[in-house]
Formats: structure tokens, sequence, C-alpha cells
């Protein structure tokens, strides 16, 4: 039995361990989202790999390849891999907050216009 070698595109390039929840960034860059959050919350605004100035701070689910990364752990159980779980992404508290004001703040203007 030989030893298993996990596919290096499924490895986060922060943590070097295989990703969960693959998420890719500005800069084209896909990483496991726990990782780069933890990148991003230190205070970094530069891309780990590329050391571009991120545009935006927006994780694009990479669903692809967490589908890619899912089959191949289910293939690799005997090995002692587990599979990774398809990941449910709450909505946070802010992003409720900035959803409710929009929706205010258009109504004010429809309101204000007296549109109807």
């Amino acid at each position: 039995m030989g030893q298993l070698v996990i596919p290096k595109h499924f490895l986060c390039p922060i943590s070097l361990d295989l990703m969960k929840d693959p998420v890719t960034l500005s800069s084209g860059i896909t990483y496991d989202r726990q990782s780069i959050d933890t990148w991003l919350e230190a205070g970094n605004f530069k891309c780990p790999v590329t050391n571009q100035v991120l545009r935006n701070f927006d994780m694009i689910p990479n669903h692809t390849l967490r589908t890619m990364i899912q089959e191949w752990s289910s293939q690799n159980q005997r090995f002692g891999i587990h599979r990774v779980p398809t990941p449910r992404v709450p909505i946070m508290a802010v992003e409720v907050s900035e959803i409710l004001y929009s929706i205010t703040a258009s109504a004010r203007r429809v309101d204000q216009n007296g549109c109807s």
C-alpha cells in the first residue's frame, strides 16, 4: 500500500491543508475560507500568493473545486480521509442590516418622490 498524495490544487496555499470550503478572491487565487478569513482579519490587504492588493474582499465559492475535493475524499476514505461536507454559509448580521437599510432608503425615496 503506497502513501496517499493529496493533489496540490486541493491544498490551501496558506495552511497547506486540504481545503474544506474553497473560495476564490479577486486575485484569482483560491483559498480555504477559514484560512483567508484569518488572513484578512489580521489586517492583510494583499493576496498571499500574488502579493497584489485585493480590489475587494469578496469570496466567491469555488463549487467545482469543492466537488472535486469531495469526490476525491470519498474515493480515498480507506486512507482515513473524511468526506468534506458541503458548507452552509450563514448570512451575517451586518449583511441583514445592509439589506434592511437599502430597502428602507429605497422606500423613503419613493415616498419623497410621490411615486407609487
